[in-house]
């Protein structure tokens, strides 16, 4: 790690007051930023290449109205071969400039009829569905929650559907089953993906209070029995949510 921040200190940037991972799709709020730099995950001695559709691997470091920000773009996932502590090494970088504001946010499935493709979802609790080291279902609330009400208060003045939820994690690399979707719905969970828990159990150890998002892109195997799910897919209905992630996250920024 001290090679890695040694590197990012050789840019002299200002101290990022926001750090944000964006997940699939999501780098389009990184069009808001200005006097950009851009630093390649490639170029950073000892970290890591994320090799997923949708996430670019870059440091991108700009500010609005005159708050300094930093974007991870893209991110690591387990499937790809990293460890646990690997896949959430981002947050180790966010943690070195101790930030006022951290964001997580990812893509992905949902299992209400109740929920709209293109809307998102705040998280609350965590469903650690992956049998990664135990035969057991997990479950983990976030500890730290203040932000809640006042980004569910924001959206409703933007206009802007956000719904609160259990996001289910896990492993991939292939979408679940309808059977195995039946089973998250039966637990309890809300959405779907391969990310984010691990940068939440990262966040938990380091003490920081992070907003985890989700846009919810496609509803999960079996929910619609005729619908197909790509990866595609998700990212071309984040796409048609860009305004949406735009305005959400410029005015929590502004506003929390």
């Amino acid at each position: 790690m001290n090679n890695i921040v040694n590197y990012l200190k050789k840019k002299r940037f200002q101290t990022p007051k926001v750090c944000i991972s964006l997940g699939s799709g999501w780098d389009v709020f990184t069009e808001l930023l200005e006097n950009k730099i851009i630093i390649n995950y490639n170029d950073i001695p000892e970290f890591f290449s994320t090799s997923v559709s949708g996430h670019r691997g870059e440091f991108i470091f700009g500010y609005i109205n005159e708050t300094p920000i930093i974007c991870a773009s893209g991110r690591f996932h387990y499937y790809e071969g990293y460890s646990f502590g690997q896949v959430s090494s981002i947050i180790d970088v966010f943690k070195l400039f101790n930030p006022k504001l951290t964001i997580i946010t990812n893509s992905s499935g949902f299992l209400n009829l109740g929920w709209e493709i293109g809307s998102f979802m705040l998280i609350n609790d965590f469903i650690d569905f992956s049998f990664r080291d135990s035969l057991d279902v997990k479950y983990y609330r976030i500890s730290r929650t203040k932000y809640l009400d006042k980004i569910l208060i924001l959206s409703k003045k933007l206009g802007i559907t956000i719904n609160l939820g259990t996001y289910t994690y896990t492993m991939g690399p292939s979408y679940e089953t309808p059977a195995e979707i039946k089973e998250i719905k039966a637990k309890g969970g809300d959405a779907v993906g391969m990310s984010t828990f691990p940068e939440f159990l990262k966040c938990e150890q380091l003490n920081i209070e992070a907003i985890f998002l989700s846009c919810l892109t496609n509803y999960g195997a079996g929910i619609i029995p005729e619908a197909q799910i790509s990866h595609l897919d998700v990212l071309r209905n984040t796409k048609k949510s860009k305004n949406n992630i735009i305005s959400l996250l410029k005015n929590i920024i502004q506003n929390i």
